[in-house]
């Protein structure tokens, strides 16, 4: 998330007084001067108006039923269903907050079984062989980088490549990767909806730091909370209470990226997966320095010094205070929120570095936003007569008495796209349609949740020729 660090210091710079978004006490009622993003698809609240408390209560209070209603699916895939996170860094820039003994303890407590790292690259050291790599205390750790504009995973050290700056086509970069089974996926995609996916395993189809982009009126109301005591503590409060509700308040669905995806889709296969892009690094530390100031640090940027006649609230935070103390403490993303929040889940044989390869570049795979509930089981396979003959990834030869099934643990509304376009759309646990066409099918699950529509799960694709 380096785009919500580098936009909040920039409006930290524009002052209070002069700057471009004025924010009220209280979460939901912002007056500000940005224009609002249109609301993507589900949503009728915009982000601050999500914080109020009264709609986090709600969210809390609808997960709650949600998850109360949770039965066992039943139409069976044949394969274990794990949580996996992709895009995940620790101890590999000056802008990465935690370290890996964080991620791996917030891994056991959220259930996530395997961690793939995206070091960002620091040539001579090799983000391979000098990193973790198998299983630490029963999680299961892939090492890789983010780099290229692509998450990287290879099998073997490609760090020569870097210290000697070879120099090698688009294409020969991708067979370098995947060379003996790497795999290879193109990284936030917003920014390259135009790049060719040929060659690579996929693409992230949700990115948590694409979904923060397009923050500004979020940015402009933590800014006005920094620095005013009452609504400091309320965010604090707020944090403690609800910490997914409010880690989740930015949750968008991403339709250019999923655009981008059905379009490369009908040429070849390309799965779909999540990016938690965690840092740990949006913590924010406000300290006395002087009489009338305070400094605003957060990981990775030189800090920043507000005085009480630009923003006269400050006095009071400041009373009773020496320099040096610390004021207040703002942790938005742990590890712990940013890998309840979302997940790709693989249905593997059985745990290991081979299968989860495998399972990626099929595509055996489902990406979900656990937090709204967990999708654990989820099912969408294709039969003939009744007997299964595909689960996601696989492809499948069109005759008669074929269909595609689907069994979730919650009801919601479900999805079932072909290339793209609407094919079917009912209020369920449960769907099936019939085929009669070929193309490229997948499946949405949105749950209701505060009266808004909120993606929960993105299937990948079974392919019927």
């Amino acid at each position: 998330m380096r785009t919500f660090v580098t936009i909040f210091i920039i409006s930290l710079t524009l002052g209070t007084t002069g700057g471009t978004t004025h924010v009220e006490a209280q979460p939901g009622t912002v007056q500000s001067t940005f224009t609002p993003a249109r609301l993507s698809p589900g949503r009728r609240y915009r982000t601050i108006e999500r914080l109020a408390p009264e709609r986090l209560a709600a969210v809390a209070a609808d997960r709650a039923a949600l998850q109360r209603s949770r039965k066992a699916v039943k139409l069976g895939h044949g394969l274990t269903d794990y949580r996996a996170i992709l895009h995940a860094h620790a101890e590999d820039s000056a802008h990465t907050g935690g370290n890996r003994a964080e991620l791996l303890a917030a891994a056991k407590r959220t259930g996530v079984r395997i961690v793939m790292l995206t070091d960002h690259v620091r040539p001579p050291r090799d983000f391979i062989n000098d990193s973790w790599r198998g299983f630490h205390d029963g999680v299961l750790f892939i090492p890789g980088s983010e780099g290229e504009g692509f998450l990287n995973y290879p099998v073997n050290s490609v760090i020569e490549h870097y210290v000697k700056k070879q120099e090698r086509s688009g294409t020969d970069y991708v067979k370098m990767i995947t060379a003996n089974g790497g795999n290879i996926f193109l990284s936030h995609v917003e920014e390259k909806i135009d790049w060719s996916t040929t060659g690579l395993d996929g693409l992230e189809i949700y990115n948590n730091h694409t979904d923060m982009k397009d923050e500004f009126e979020f940015i402009g109301w933590l800014r006005g909370a920094l620095t005013n005591p009452a609504r400091l503590d309320q965010l604090n409060s707020l944090l403690t209470r609800y910490p997914l509700e409010v880690f989740g308040a930015l949750q968008d669905y991403l339709a250019p990226v999923m655009s981008k995806w059905d379009r490369d889709l009908r040429d070849h296969t390309l799965t779909g997966v999540a990016a938690n892009d965690c840092h740990h690094n949006q913590v924010y530390e406000i300290r006395a320095i002087a009489a009338d100031t305070i400094e605003i640090s957060i990981i990775g940027d030189p800090p920043r010094r507000v005085t009480s006649s630009q923003v006269p609230a400050i006095a009071s935070m400041l009373v009773g205070h020496r320099p040096g103390d610390l004021l207040a403490r703002v942790d938005l993303d742990p590890y712990e929120s940013s890998l309840q929040f979302v997940t790709t889940h693989l249905l593997l044989p059985s745990l290991s570095e081979l299968e989860v390869r495998n399972a990626l570049h099929l595509g055996r795979a489902y990406v979900a936003h656990d937090w709204l509930g967990d999708p654990t089981g989820f099912a969408f396979v294709a039969r003939r007569n009744g007997r299964r003959v595909g689960i996601m990834g696989d492809q499948i030869r069109l005759a008669k008495g074929l269909n595609l099934a689907l069994e979730a643990p919650l009801p919601g509304t479900i999805r079932i796209l072909r290339d793209g376009e609407m094919a079917l759309e009912t209020i369920d646990r449960q769907a099936n349609l019939q085929i009669t066409d070929p193309g490229v099918y997948r499946a949405e699950i949105w749950l209701t949740v505060d009266g808004e529509q909120r993606p929960w799960i993105y299937s990948n694709p079974i392919r019927i020729d």
